[in-house]
């Protein structure tokens, strides 16, 4: 019989092909005959594993990658069915060198770092040209007895709060127990989840084979310990990983010993230092930052350096688009439309929320844009205080409450220049409403205070903000389009601060609404022209608060499609 192993991946065959060695050689090692396909869709891509042999023996050989298979980011089991040959093409252990074993497999990996097993500390043939204090150690003296006296030195310095400087798989690091930075080296999943408010799809996500960094918010207890202003004025989160190479696997067994759970560590300097420790390593992932849903959708947050523009970023989604030479970056292309107009459900909503770029609210008709939600709003905090003052209802009322309450952050209002501040991106209301709410000294657009506050937030529910689509002013057209109203999403934030609202609180609705606006006006536009297909993207997704938020608001009843790996923005 022919049973098919399918594995479901984002990458293409080259990025994937050490599983499929993997694969290989254990069908090898026992004999079998095998053959493979890999299928590229826009779903996904798909690898096919065959085996051709009796159901017993394919039973033994899923129980066996299922013991040894590293779990992965890129290559995941879907299912086990039974085949039929179709012509496929078949290769045999011939085709295979004997010798193959490009990393440790789980099993493996578990026996090294098991203080009880024989193999404790046995790198074999995986880690080469080890140095340690500057001096290269001689392979005849590189044996597990030397290695756990090294480490126990490495770990015991680490302890004394000396800073350590290793020639790492992924580069030189400095690594320090008091030192504080942005990156966080766990020694292990139970130090992760002893420190910080991680999740299990997290989790998951840190222990996998391409070991990751994802920013992780520490329990409110920790956070003097773990954040570098103990979260009082900077980011309250931190990048975590886990150790990503053997080397750093082992030295984190010593570490726990002494009572470290973590380690804090940041690029060395490559100058004329001498490393504590450095090595050859297998091969292994290059580094990579991902975040993760509460649902277990991950993203990589990284920028191709082909991701030019908001076209590019399209373009990589969908094959029907051509990218314009010499458009804004903010406005549709006027591209004319082709004599045959597509269908309605040809139709695309393209949903690009930035931190840096202008925010997209975009019909795509074939090679056709039309703006279905234009962002140009006054950022400026002192013309925005006093659009609410004279034409919003009891404007005058709550500015006068507003200055008896926060007679500072009024005097900071007026100190700002007149000058106007206009706006194409949607998320710059952060900045505005930050200082507004008195949450920064300075106004600066690209602040994210609010983003900060929020996420010390332990709950699931803010107050509403009033986020609100109006009427564009234009007395010389009645059929003028809507806008959003973002002085009302100000004056609604003031009146929950007059309210005594906690910063934390406060922004945790201010996301909230913002993330519950926007899945209605997905859910409208859908209806309203009859679209399914959306695109949603930029990098404010790589803010895991706010992408937990708007896919829980987002309908369910549309296609959604993700930003793929390199094109989550465009720089």
């Amino acid at each position: 019989m022919v049973f098919e192993f399918i594995f479901s991946t984002q990458k293409y065959f080259n990025s994937i092909r050490q599983f499929a060695y993997f694969l290989k050689y254990h069908a090898s090692k026992k004999n079998l005959s095998f053959a493979e396909h890999f299928s590229v869709s826009n779903n996904g891509n798909f690898y096919s594993f065959y085996l051709q042999t009796t159901p017993e023996i394919a039973l033994e050989f899923a129980q066996t990658i299922g013991a040894r298979l590293p779990m992965s980011l890129d290559f995941n089991f879907v299912e086990l069915k039974a085949h039929q040959d179709l012509g496929l093409k078949w290769q045999s252990n011939s085709k295979i060198p004997a010798s193959f074993d490009k990393f440790p497999d789980a099993s493996q990996m578990s026996q090294i770092l098991d203080k009880n097993s024989a193999d404790f500390c046995n790198l074999k043939a995986w880690v080469k040209n080890i140095a340690f204090m500057g001096k290269t150690i001689p392979k005849t003296k590189i044996n597990p007895a030397f290695l756990q006296d090294m480490f126990e030195k490495l770990a015991s310095r680490l302890k004394n709060h000396e800073t350590l400087c290793i020639k790492t798989s992924r580069g030189l690091k400095e690594f320090s127990f008091v030192k504080k930075s942005q990156n966080i080296m766990f020694w292990d999943l139970s130090n992760v989840l002893t420190y910080t408010r991680i999740e299990t799809a997290q989790s998951h996500l840190l222990a996998s084979y391409e070991k990751p960094r994802t920013k992780l918010c520490p329990k409110e207890v920790f956070a003097s310990l773990l954040l570098q202003d103990g979260g009082v004025a900077s980011n309250f989160e931190f990048n975590a990983l886990l150790p990503y190479d053997l080397i750093l696997s082992i030295l984190g067994l010593f570490a726990l010993e002494l009572d470290m759970g973590y380690v804090f560590l940041q690029d060395g300097d490559s100058g004329d230092k001498t490393c504590d420790l450095s090595y050859d390593h297998f091969p292994i992932p290059k580094e990579r930052e991902v975040v993760m849903s509460r649902d277990g959708l991950w993203l990589d947050t990284r920028i191709s350096q082909h991701s030019k523009s908001i076209f590019d970023v399209i373009a990589k989604h969908f094959k029907d688009s051509k990218i314009p030479t010499s458009e804004s970056p903010s406005t549709p292309p006027s591209t004319p439309k082709s004599p045959k107009t597509p269908p309605k459900n040809h139709q695309k909503l393209i949903v690009f929320l930035s931190k840096k770029n202008p925010t997209c609210f975009w019909i795509k008709e074939g090679s056709s844009y039309k703006t279905a939600l234009p962002i140009h709003f006054e950022a400026n905090p002192k013309h925005i205080v006093a659009a609410i003052e004279n034409h919003y209802k009891d404007g005058k009322k709550l500015l006068k409450n507003f200055t008896s309450h926060f007679e500072l952050i009024t005097q900071r209002l007026n100190a700002l220049p007149k000058e106007s501040m206009m706006s194409s991106n949607m998320m710059d209301i952060f900045s505005t409403a930050g200082f507004i709410l008195g949450y920064r000294e300075d106004f600066c657009l690209g602040s994210e205070e609010i983003l900060h506050h929020a996420k010390k937030f332990v709950r699931d529910k803010g107050p509403r903000i009033d986020f609100k689509l109006r009427r564009k002013d234009d007395e010389n057209n009645e059929n003028a389009g809507l806008e959003l109203d973002f002085p009302k999403i100000i004056r609604s934030s003031m009146s929950f601060r007059i309210a005594g609202l906690d910063e934390a609180t406060l922004s945790y609705g201010f996301i909230d609404s913002m993330a519950e606006f926007l899945g209605n006006f997905v859910r409208d536009v859908s209806v309203n022209f009859s679209i399914k297909s959306v695109l949603l993207c930029g990098d404010m997704l790589g803010e895991k608060i706010f992408l937990d938020k708007i896919l829980h608001y987002l309908p369910k009843n549309i296609d959604l499609t993700l930003p793929k790996e390199g094109y989550i923005d465009y720089s």
